[in-house]
Order: structure tokens, then C-alpha cells, then sequence
């Protein structure tokens, strides 16, 4: 039997509860002050205070992530996206020339990674750096001779990928780490 709690549930039930709380409060100082009238403007106006506090909150805690999530990130995402894109097309089009077992990648894979490898190191929103090491790695692979050099510039294109994102997560918060 699958249980329908979630881990929020106990958080919702503190928030109803909270709310049920604060409404009797409004209502019973209403209560006090105008009796039956009273009672309805106290309830209304209970309700209205605890529905303004939890946006509050809400808001309040969006902020928070958002300023977190700042913190942590820095530089060009899509950059560094396209970066680590073109690192996995180019080392997928050097496991397609040089495959583990002879005869394992067709004609057809190797020219469909070639082709993708290719329009990945050409993105314009790719940082230079790496652009020039996925040219300079696919020459290498495309020269099909040497696996240990094609590793090699696979190797440079991967130093280039880490080395355009300095502190790109930061856990300090300090933008010099």
C-alpha cells in the first residue's frame, strides 16, 4: 500500500492549523468587542493577517533561493553549457575512430558523430578557449593515427571545459573562491 503523505504534508498541516488559530483569535477579540458583528469583522480580518503573513513568507523565501542560487553560480551558463556539450560530442567522435573493438562503430555512426562533434565546436556561444581546443582535438582525431594523442587533445579540451568555469560552484558564497 502506497502511503499518501508527502514530507510537506506535516508543513501544510501546520499552516491550517496556524490559520485556524489566528482566525479564532480574530474572531474571538471581535467577539469581545462587538459580539456578533464583531465576531465576522474579527474572523475576516484574521484570515486577511494570516493570508498576508504566509505571501510574506512566500516571498520572503523566494528571495532567499534566488539569492542562494546566485551565490553558487557564476559566469555565462550557456557558455558553459556549449563548453561541456562540445567536450562529450568531441570525445564521443574520438571513441568513434577509435573504437575498442575493431569493426565496432559503422561508417555511418562515425560520419553522424563527425558531423555533430563539428557543429558543436563551432557554437558561437562557445568560449574561446574551448573552441580553439575542440578544433585543435578534432584535427588530431580526424588524422585517425595516434590514440594516445587523440586522448591527449581530449584531455586539453577537457582542462579548457573546467578552466572557463572558475568557481562555478562556490560553497563559501565568496566570489573570490
Amino acid at each position: 500500500m502506497r502511503s499518501s503523505f508527502t514530507p510537506a504534508t506535516p508543513l501544510y498541516a501546520v499552516c491550517g492549523l496556524s490559520g485556524m488559530c489566528v482566525m479564532a483569535m480574530g474572531a474571538s477579540v471581535g467577539f469581545l468587542l462587538d459580539t456578533w458583528r464583531g465576531l465576522g469583522a474579527g474572523l475576516i480580518l484574521g484570515a486577511g493577517a494570516f493570508l498576508l503573513g504566509m505571501k510574506a513568507t512566500v516571498m520572503l523565501c523566494s528571495l532567499q533561493t534566488r539569492q542562494t542560487l546566485r551565490t553558487l553560480t557564476k559566469g555565462d551558463p550557456r557558455g558553459e553549457a556549449a563548453a561541456h556539450l562540445a567536450l562529450h560530442a568531441v570525445a564521443l567522435y574520438q571513441a568513434a575512430v577509435f573504437p575498442l573493438q575493431p569493426g565496432g562503430v559503422s561508417g555511418d555512426e562515425q560520419a553522424f558523430r563527425r558531423a555533430v562533434a563539428y557543429r558543436c565546436a563551432a557554437r558561437e556561444d562557445l568560449p574561446r578557449p574551448v573552441r580553439v581546443a575542440a578544433a585543435e582535438a578534432l584535427d588530431v582525431i580526424e588524422q585517425g593515427q595516434d590514440v594516445k594523442r587523440a586522448q591527449a587533445a581530449v584531455w586539453t579540451v577537457n582542462e579548457a571545459v573546467r578552466d572557463c568555469r572558475p568557481g562555478f560552484i562556490s560553497l563559501s558564497g565568496d566570489p573570490s573562491t
